[in-house]
């Protein structure tokens, strides 16, 4: 039975009295079996509610509510029932190469289809059952992201660890009928999916468009901590460059076609081959930028559309920022930060810090920690007045990095302010100027790998 963990402040759920530790029975005398019953069983404007309270008392509870209004609460899990665990082995997972003394949520390996539906994970569909595909469809949950990486059924075997993975055209062809839409990824290793079997996915999986809506391209994420593991390594800048051009070539085949690109490259692949990405028009509509697919690209369009209303004076007459950045955004910052060079009363520097953490192939920012940010600024911004971090370096209820390490405590190690501005081109420019106050609310994150990463890759800009 769903449980209340927590009652957010001024929620209905408050105003009905509701508390920690509490059960909900039914919903209109629905049982709530997991998170995707609970969802549409809140779609609706009146509800009876048999609540089980924490002293074994039980309540009937009727109330009115707007369409899209929640219960505004967190449940003890968040499927309601069980999260459904990974039962692959996936050769380049990433969670196997996160070190042990982590904390134990970013060492959970979930693959539930219930999670893509409603928060966009990536999910692999090797331990969703048939009555579960036929469960998707009746109740059109759509979009799902699906993590393909091959379309070769011995290949995807081998690389998942999985006999059950070599179904997946089979699940995927079963789900389009059903009129449900998928977008997929391949986690492309070197002298594994890539080359010709990458072409051999990318054939497979287009006719299903529209219901295989887009296809993205990361590459392989590797830490220092992998060991004990299959040996992989990472991509080469000339190799990078072929899959640019083997995914430009494809989408050159494929939009008279389908009218879309279908298939892109993730950001890194552009960033690691020292090219440009290409024009907005080319990721269609943008729907894998949280797999670090036309991040970039969304970066700098936004970018251009922020400077106009971008105010002409430093706050304060005079600033110096030092701008924290991983190694992959360092050229695209220090470009779109040439523009202010002429602000007189502006002096900053772009501090691109290397992830000494997880090792130095991990170069995206979101996977910065406050330890390697601390080692690697003290000594080096004396005389700054603040220190601006992008938001997707944190978690999602709390100021805390990935290593547990606070806003607060890199404030106090370095002993400068620290300024903290969504991951935009507005938030760049306005933060940089110190003109905070106009930029909007931060965007907040999920402070897991999976969360952040839903295919567990280091990808993209972000």
């Amino acid at each position: 039975m769903p449980k209340i963990a927590q009652v957010h402040p001024d929620s209905l759920a408050e105003e009905l009295e509701l508390e920690p530790g509490d059960e909900l029975l039914s919903i209109n005398g629905q049982v709530i079996k997991d998170i995707v019953d609970l969802q549409f069983a809140l779609a609706t404007e009146e509800l009876e509610l048999e609540v089980k309270k924490a002293d074994g008392e039980q309540w009937v509870v009727e109330v009115e509510k707007g369409y899209d209004e929640g219960l505004g609460v967190d449940w003890e899990n968040p499927t309601v029932d069980k999260v459904r665990l990974c039962h692959n082995k996936c050769v380049f997972c990433f969670v196997d190469q996160i070190p042990t003394n982590m904390r134990q949520t970013l060492n959970v390996r979930d693959d539930d289809y219930r999670l893509s539906f409603l928060h966009g994970n990536f999910v692999t569909l090797t331990n969703v059952k048939d009555e579960e595909l036929q469960r998707i469809v009746d109740l059109k949950m759509s979009p799902l992201n699906i993590s393909v990486h091959t379309t070769n059924p011995e290949l995807r075997v081998r690389m998942l660890a999985n006999k059950r993975s070599g179904e997946i055209m089979r699940q995927i062809e079963f789900l389009a009928k059903g009129g449900i839409e998928m977008n997929t990824q391949v986690v492309l290793c070197p002298e594994w999916n890539d080359g010709e079997e990458l072409n051999r996915t990318i054939r497979d999986l287009a006719p299903f468009y529209p219901a295989v809506r887009t296809l993205s391209v990361v590459p392989v994420g590797l830490t220092k901590h992998r060991r004990g593991l299959h040996s992989l390594r990472s991509c080469t800048p000339a190799e990078a460059t072929r899959v640019i051009e083997q995914v430009a070539k494809w989408q050159a085949e494929l939009r008279p076609k389908l009218g879309a690109s279908f298939v892109h490259a993730a950001d890194e692949f552009y960033v690691l081959a020292n090219a440009d990405v290409p024009p907005g028009e080319h990721y269609d509509d943008f729907a894998q930028t949280e797999n670090g697919v036309g991040v970039i690209r969304t970066f700098l369009d936004e970018l251009e559309e922020s400077w106009p209303r971008v105010p002409r004076a430093v706050y304060g007459n005079k600033r110096k920022v030092a701008i924290v950045t991983g190694a992959s955004a360092e050229q695209t910052i220090r470009k779109s930060l040439m523009r202010l060079d002429a602000f007189r009363g502006l002096d900053y520097k772009v501090f691109p810090i290397v992830n000494d953490f997880y090792g130095n192939h991990v170069t995206v920012t979101g996977l910065l920690t406050g330890t390697d940010i601390v080692r690697q600024l003290q000594g080096q911004v004396e005389g700054f007045d603040t220190v601006l971090l992008p938001d997707i370096m944190l978690k999602d209820d709390a100021d805390v990095f990935l290593d547990d390490y606070t806003v607060d405590k890199v404030e106090k190690e370095l002993g400068l302010p620290i300024t903290v501005v969504p991951a935009t081109g507005t938030g760049l420019l306005f933060g940089t100027l110190g003109h905070t106050q106009s930029l909007p609310p931060r965007r907040r994150y999920e402070a897991t790998l999976r969360e952040q990463y839903p295919s567990s890759q280091v990808s993209g800009l972000a």
